[in-house]
């Protein structure tokens, strides 16, 4: 394999063999490898507005083990809510259905059809935090490139999808308590034997709803809801600066295309004005190229422009102090910028079929590391 080289799941895949395939209900399990990083995360688009992402994430870096919850709660008209704790202890339980910490739980149903979620965190620690129910449904297959293990050096990244699912939420966020409905996507990320700031120097994630454009207004239900996400990222330059990539179209309740071919061109570039020193795109566009479920090939341009603040999140002050200390002599400053984009529009081009557009909303996600 080389030394310091990244080889992808894709490149892996041999001649004559689907480059997608369906994920297993194994591959949402907790692993906890040694020296490492893994996540699981729901994202959300409610019908009321309300947009964001729940999550547990569990690092190994040396001797140091950390499990924190992270949340982000956006109700359009009110400050976004951001909220990351310390977990203390990651307990799992039921053959890896369930997993929990401090302040988050997560539990799928035998069939992994449906995974309920509770959210404590932030009204654990003050009465003014957050507090969420979910019950996500999944309506799509799950899937992975290949056998969603990318090497890096003698490292592995992997990342599993359930593109699609609705959403139940009840929820208390800026004091407001409310019920809603609406779409999920569930991701588990899991590294191994590498240190998690080693596996992408620049991180692309975006998470769209929405319909196409010939439907009418009036005639937009969740049956024909579609979305489409794309996370790619690109490895440092001492491994081969290798872009990763893993996108999803859905259709309905059904998975339509998965991607692995995506480029991400950052646009109209200028200084982040909040003083991160980084240079932050006003445009940004996304050409993802794969497969239909049925073989058929498929692109996904989406011209994006993420033009709503949601939050930044320093990751350094984010992290308890003794990791800070660690990465600190390695990343000068890791980055996430939250975006979000009220009037999204995506061309989708599949082999044999008129290309057609979607427009809805997107959550936009952008990792930088110094």
């Amino acid at each position: 394999m080389g030394n310091k080289k990244t080889i992808t799941a894709a490149s892996l895949v041999h001649d004559g063999h689907p480059v997608a395939t369906q994920a297993v209900p194994a591959d949402f399990a907790w692993l906890r490898d040694s020296m490492g990083s893994e996540t699981q995360t729901m994202y959300f688009h409610l019908d009321n507005g309300c947009v964001g992402f729940v999550q547990i994430a569990w690092a190994h870096l040396t001797l140091i083990t950390t499990v924190e919850t992270n949340a982000l709660f956006y109700v359009p008209g009110h400050p976004c809510v951001f909220e990351t704790h310390s977990g203390h202890s990651l307990r799992v339980s039921k053959g890896s259905r369930e997993f929990e910490c401090k302040g988050l739980a997560m539990a799928w149903n035998d069939d992994h059809t449906k995974l309920t979620v509770k959210y404590t965190a932030g009204k654990d620690r003050d009465p003014k935090g957050v507090a969420a129910s979910f019950v996500f449904t999944r309506t799509s297959d799950g899937y992975k490139i290949g056998d969603a293990k990318n090497y890096i050096d003698s490292g592995t990244a992997a990342h599993y999808f359930y593109p699609a699912g609705t959403v139940t939420a009840t929820c208390e966020i800026n004091g407001a308590k409310f019920e809603s409905a609406g779409v999920g996507m569930f991701i588990h990320a899991h590294s191994a034997h590498i240190m998690p700031y080693n596996v992408g120097v620049e991180w692309n994630m975006a998470f769209f709803v929405g319909h196409r454009e010939s439907v009418p207004a009036d005639q937009r239900t969740a049956a024909n809801t579609s979305t489409f996400h794309t996370l790619q990222y690109r490895t440092p330059d001492s491994y081969g600066a290798v872009n990763c990539s893993n996108a999803g179209l859905t259709d309905g309740s059904s998975l339509r295309a998965v991607m692995w071919d995506t480029t991400v061109e950052h646009r109209d570039k200028a200084k982040d004005a909040n003083g991160s020193g980084y240079d932050i795109p006003a445009n940004v566009i996304i050409t993802a190229r794969g497969a239909t479920t049925d073989g058929k090939a498929a692109t996904v341009t989406f011209d994006a422009t993420p033009a709503q603040r949601l939050h930044d999140i320093d990751v350094l002050e984010a992290m308890p102090y003794v990791v800070r200390r660690i990465v600190q002599a390695l990343i000068t400053k890791p980055f996430i910028f939250e975006r979000f984009e009220e009037s999204a529009k995506l061309r989708v081009e599949i082999e044999g079929e008129e290309p057609y557009t979607l427009v809805g909303v997107a959550f936009h996600e952008l990792t930088l590391m110094g």
